[in-house]
């Protein structure tokens, strides 16, 4: 189940290596999320042993994701820390029952987050194109200033 040094893929290690705080979190909520999907595959194949070791990898996955929000003095971490408490607690019951229909909450629940820190880190690169361009090019006159004398910047 675990990748040897030979078969990390380079491409994707480069990646986790350069990415943002946000980034690194939504690329584990995005794998616990497709391993949810391995998970459903492996038990209509009847996999159930192997099945069980891709639960483990999901709840250590939310258990890092828990970690970074431990932060008690940011009024969020509470509610966060609480939501990922669920879901550790609804894998475990997930794996006990092996009920589908738990499976695709779950599923559903972390393709929810996935989807608010995709947008998160759409919203902050975003910001940070604006905050590039605006120094790179200093703001120009408003359209009631005129430039060089006879010029005017109002078309």
């Amino acid at each position: 189940m675990v990748a040897g040094e030979g078969d990390i893929n380079p491409y994707l290690q480069q990646e986790v290596m350069t990415a943002s705080p946000a980034r690194l979190r939504w690329l584990l909520i995005r794998r616990s999320e497709e391993l949810c999907g391995m998970v459903a595959t492996m038990w209509e194949m009847g996999q159930y042993e192997l099945s069980k070791q891709w639960m483990i990898r999901i709840r250590e996955i939310i258990g890092e994701l828990l970690e970074g929000v431990k932060d008690e003095s940011n009024p969020v971490s509470t509610p966060i820390s609480d939501f990922y408490l669920y879901l550790l607690k609804l894998s475990l019951e997930v794996e006990g029952t092996q009920d589908r229909q738990r499976l695709k909450v779950l599923k559903d629940l972390l393709a929810i987050e996935s989807e608010t820190w995709r947008l998160v880190i759409e919203k902050v690169g975003a910001e940070s194109q604006t905050a590039s361009a605006s120094s790179i090019f200093p703001a120009l006159p408003s359209s009631s200033e005129s430039v060089g004398g006879s010029f005017s910047l109002e078309v």
